[in-house]
């Protein structure tokens, strides 16, 4: 039996690892490519001797390869903060604290709302 393009005995082993094990090698390898090849780009630009137009190209691709990156970086620890919190594997102090933060976050929001809607109100009058 053959599932996507691994046969049964590989894919029996990439089922194994739990999604939180996965996301953890994710973020941290993620991590370590964006500095590697962050690492690799200052080398060559800084102290090779390539023509200016090579140093040019290479700085532009670096930039779309660190966004493209941290982007995965950025969604890849949103779904690990996410599968914790779904899970409760967060110390109820860290809870806590996040609620807060999110209850403080919400009253500025309905005092921004309640100020535009009277703004409305004023400008009707």
């Amino acid at each position: 039996m053959v599932d996507y393009i691994f046969p049964d005995i590989i894919a029996k082993v990439l089922r194994k690892p739990s999604d939180r094990t996965q996301l953890e090698a994710s973020l941290i390898g993620v991590t370590f490519m964006l500095l590697g090849s962050l690492g690799m780009a200052i080398y060559f630009i800084g102290f090779t001797d390539m023509s200016i137009w090579f140093k040019i190209l290479l700085g532009f691709g670096e930039i779309g390869i660190l966004s493209f990156q941290f982007s995965l970086l950025v969604t890849t620890y949103i779904q690990y903060y996410t599968l914790k919190k779904t899970l409760g594997l967060y110390p109820i102090d860290y809870q806590l604290r996040q609620k807060i933060i999110e209850a403080k976050d919400l009253i500025t929001d309905l005092n921004s709302l309640v100020e535009l809607n009277l703004k409305e109100e004023v400008k009707q009058c």
